[in-house]
């Protein structure tokens, strides 16, 4: 095969096909085209990763913020319920403390309320008893008024027998009387009127015959004077009703053992003719009462 000189190989005819083929510098167009494309991809990739990454940071961030909120408002909620409940506790504990005091004070009233209705009712069985007791006696009185109101009949017809007896009563009441104001004393002797009661000894003064002088005497005061007299009091006996005594008159001692009141005893003082006498009128425990009894008149006998 031959070749015309004439012939350009390198350009192009008139309405011939050919093509040329593409040089280097549109291939590397086309593959920075197409890492354009791909990092431009990957940028969007990333800045839409990004993005959401971001969004949801954004949005835990907020969720995060808002927990923290509500967070925050809760303890300052359960700090306000605990100053509450603080408050409530110191309040709480002055109410015991006042509770407690109410208590104190309400034991005691109970105790006096109980101790009064005890008193009150041993008061009322003790009423109950003398009202028991007083319907006894009205019972009886009751019986009693039937059986005189009985014998209102009979009494009426010995109306004048009973005046003349007691007519006689009296006569013989007041010479019995009389005889009972003289007994004999201890040592055999009439005595001189005998008082058995403060207006009898007011009486007996009144007579202005004797010197009388009142006396109380205990076991524990030893000897005690009694006018010109020192007496003791050695025993009593208030069940049968004896005493002895000692007397000292003029450095002599006399005792005078078991006895009686109204009982004289009797001794003689120098330069006196009557006996002095001791009455006594009362004979307690440990303790007798009543009067000495000295003559005015004397004269020269001594004896005792």
């Amino acid at each position: 095969m031959s070749i015309s000189p004439n012939t350009d190989m390198g350009a192009p005819g008139a309405g011939s096909s050919y093509a040329p083929p593409p040089s280097g510098g549109g291939k590397t167009t086309i593959a920075l085209a197409v890492l354009a494309v791909v990092m431009v991809g990957g940028m969007y990739l990333q800045y839409s990763y990004t993005k959401s990454v971001n969004d949801q940071l954004a949005s835990l961030v907020a969720r995060l913020e808002k927990d923290n909120q509500v967070q925050d408002a809760g303890l300052e909620q359960l700090h306000t319920r605990l100053k509450e409940a603080d408050n409530k506790q110191v309040d709480l504990q002055g109410e015991i403390a006042e509770a407690k005091n109410k208590l104190g004070a309400t034991a005691s009233d109970l105790a006096r309320t109980r101790q009064a209705a005890a008193e009150l009712a041993r008061q009322q069985q003790a009423t109950q008893e003398n009202a028991t007791q007083l319907s006894n006696q009205l019972g009886q009185l009751s019986q009693d008024q039937a059986a005189t109101k009985g014998n209102l009949g009979n009494l009426a017809t010995d109306v004048t027998g009973v005046k003349t007896e007691v007519r006689s009563t009296q006569a013989e009441l007041n010479a019995t009387k009389a005889e009972l104001k003289r007994v004999v004393g201890d040592l055999g002797v009439q005595s001189d009127l005998i008082a058995r009661t403060g207006s009898d000894l007011s009486d007996l003064r009144l007579r202005g015959e004797r010197d009388y002088i009142e006396f109380d005497i205990t076991k524990k005061a030893k000897r005690q004077k009694v006018g010109s007299v020192q007496l003791e009091l050695k025993k009593t006996d208030d069940k049968r009703q004896k005493f002895t005594l000692a007397l000292t008159a003029d450095d002599k001692t006399v005792e005078k053992k078991d006895k009686n009141p109204f009982e004289p005893v009797q001794f003689y003082l120098q330069g006196q003719r009557q006996a002095t006498e001791i009455v006594v009128q009362k004979v307690l425990k440990d303790r007798i009462t009543g009067y000495s009894s000295t003559p005015k008149v004397k004269d020269a006998r001594a004896s005792m």
